[in-house]
């Protein structure tokens, strides 16, 4: 079963409909809730989250925060890469 399991995420991930990333987020209230937001209006439907305060260096003023999200290809994970951009925010693709 896990090979199996194994595969399908691969395929999905070579076809765009699973997309990983990370952003640096300021650490303060209402960042997650800003993210939910920004990928609800992007249309993607997240599927994992980690937000871990001790995984930066810089933890008194950033967090990291990785999300895990359902997408409809390449174009739709340059939309939502693009839409934060605009915001000032750097995405970093994990997959």
């Amino acid at each position: 079963m896990m090979t199996i399991s194994s595969m399908i995420n691969k395929g999905l991930i070579a076809r765009g409909r699973i997309f990983t990333f990370s952003v640096q987020l300021p650490d303060k209230p209402g960042q997650l809730e800003y993210v939910a937001h920004v990928l609800s209006q992007c249309n993607a439907n997240v599927i994992g989250v980690d937000h871990n305060q001790f995984k930066n260096f810089a933890r008194f003023s950033e967090v990291e925060l990785r999300v895990t999200c359902e997408t409809n290809g390449e174009s739709h994970i340059q939309k939502i890469i693009d839409t934060f951009s605009e915001e000032g925010y750097i995405i970093t693709k994990i997959n």
